[in-house]
């Protein structure tokens, strides 16, 4: 349960996860996350995966949706820029609300739908690989994080899976957490 892990304090090690997660998103490479950011990320996944235009119309749409209801915090500004420091403080208070907490897989399942680009309630390893191939981080960094996720060994992840891999990613600053590199290696 998201409420039962303690807030987090801004770790050394927790700053390091949300650089990561701030570089391969900034796929403009400006120093910030905007509208234009997501779309690219989005792209490259969709021709990952071979996607048709109005396939790849709809994943970019869903990527959007986590430019708007969590990085731009609810703002339709599409012109918004989102530096790292208000990227990382705006995780910080997002976590640490307890309200947020309460909700928290609800919140996170955006992105699990996001990269369920054929829409069947599953996250396979090709999908896994496009979503890291969309934020430009080396696709062969992709299984090792997919098999840990894939806690059943079914072969694919799922919903819960998924959000029990993203609560651990963004709620431990533990820095032997087999979640650590969910969004890839971690960079310094």
């Amino acid at each position: 349960m998201p409420t039962d892990y303690p807030l987090l304090t801004g770790s050394d090690h927790w700053k390091r996860k949300i650089h990561t997660i701030f570089k391969a998103v900034d796929a403009t490479g400006q120093g910030y996350i905007t509208k234009e950011a997501l779309e690219i990320t989005a792209k490259r996944a969709a021709h990952y995966l071979d996607l048709n235009d109005e396939q790849t119309e709809y994943y970019v749409n869903l990527r959007l949706d986590i430019w708007r209801n969590i990085i731009n915090r609810g703002s339709y500004d599409d012109n918004a820029k989102i530096s790292e420091a208000e990227f990382l403080q705006n995780h910080m208070l997002m976590f640490n609300d307890s309200k947020n907490r309460a909700n928290l897989a609800d919140f996170l399942v955006i992105e699990f739908i996001a990269i369920d680009a054929d829409g069947d309630g599953y996250i396979s390893p090709r999908e896994h690989a496009a979503y890291f191939y969309g934020l430009n981080i080396p696709t062969e960094y992709s299984k090792p994080m997919f098999d840990i996720m894939d806690t059943n060994k079914d072969g694919l992840i799922s919903k819960e899976e998924f959000t029990q891999a993203q609560i651990e990613f963004w709620l431990s600053e533990d820095e032997k957490n087999i979640y650590n590199e969910f969004h890839g290696p971690l960079v310094d």
